[in-house]
């Protein structure tokens, strides 16, 4: 498998960051400027670094397969982690915002990778930088449902409760009359009403994408250009998700996993850092 992994780090950490500015411990005062992809945890320098030692448990080399689309004032703290971490400088790209009223929205970060690392003729695992799973992830088996079929994008799923249905993006999903655990994607909502689905099962950004399925992301955003799209509307992967399984321009199968860790702010990070040890 010719996989190729990008990771998005170009996000601000707003939410984050104003939590460590307003706790009165001044505890974790030494993170503030510091990406939420970067964040120690669990004894590893950065949170990313988990994904690292996933990666190279599954025998992938992680110097010619990682890259990284950050911002202009993150550069230099990822070229540090690359340096720690024997990733090449040359893997890690800065899309030049400098802060979150000019970025660029997650899906113009990947296009910008796509391009800048020449990165479309590979099968392509896009990874969330602010984004950990449990400890009992299978990231082999999950390789494995993907080289099985060439017909289909693969994502994770999760339960989560009801009322926490309008944080996340929602997959509608039908079992498959198979041994190996798939769903079939039949839609997705970003962050909808709890009353508009009667689905749980949440999608974190950790997308497994055949080289095939690539150039939709720039037609995505072509159209959404073309629509007059707000930032928002080009922010969230998942609504380059959404626009692919409801036009149904390639399908997408699901596979369920325990669970995840969002990193988004100073609690769902003590909570990591609990979680993994520290």
């Amino acid at each position: 498998m010719n996989l190729k992994i990008l990771i998005l780090g170009a996000g601000y950490g707003t939410r984050l960051q104003r939590d460590i500015l307003q706790d009165t411990s001044q505890k974790y005062s030494q993170l503030l400027g510091i990406p939420k992809a970067l964040l120690p945890v669990g004894g590893q320098d950065a949170l990313i670094t988990h994904w690292l030692q996933i990666f190279k448990a599954a025998n992938i080399d992680v110097a010619s397969s990682v890259y990284v689309v950050t911002n202009n004032p993150s550069y230099q703290s990822f070229i540090s982690w690359a340096d720690r971490n024997s990733i090449p400088r040359s893997n890690i790209v800065n899309d030049k915002s400098t802060c979150n009223e000019d970025r660029l929205g997650a899906v113009v970060d990947l296009l910008f990778g796509l391009n800048y690392f020449k990165l479309f003729n590979n099968d392509l695992l896009i990874v969330g930088g602010d984004t950990l799973f449990l400890r009992d992830f299978n990231f082999n088996k999950l390789l494995d449902q993907f080289s099985t079929f060439n017909d289909g994008c693969l994502v994770t799923t999760y339960i989560i409760p009801k009322n926490e249905i309008s944080k996340y993006g929602i997959l509608t999903i039908n079992k498959l009359n198979d041994d190996n655990g798939l769903f079939e994607v039949t839609d997705f909502l970003e962050k909808p009403n709890p009353e508009s689905t009667n689905s749980r099962n949440a999608c974190p950004c950790f997308y497994l994408l055949k080289s095939e399925a690539l150039p939709l992301i720039e037609e995505f955003l072509k159209e959404a250009e073309f629509k007059g799209a707000e930032l928002e509307d080009k922010d969230a992967t998942g609504k380059f998700l959404a626009w692919v399984i409801k036009g149904k321009h390639f399908k997408f199968y699901a596979i369920q996993i325990n669970g995840r860790i969002d990193v988004g702010d100073l609690k769902s990070y003590v909570e990591a850092k609990e979680y993994f040890g520290d």
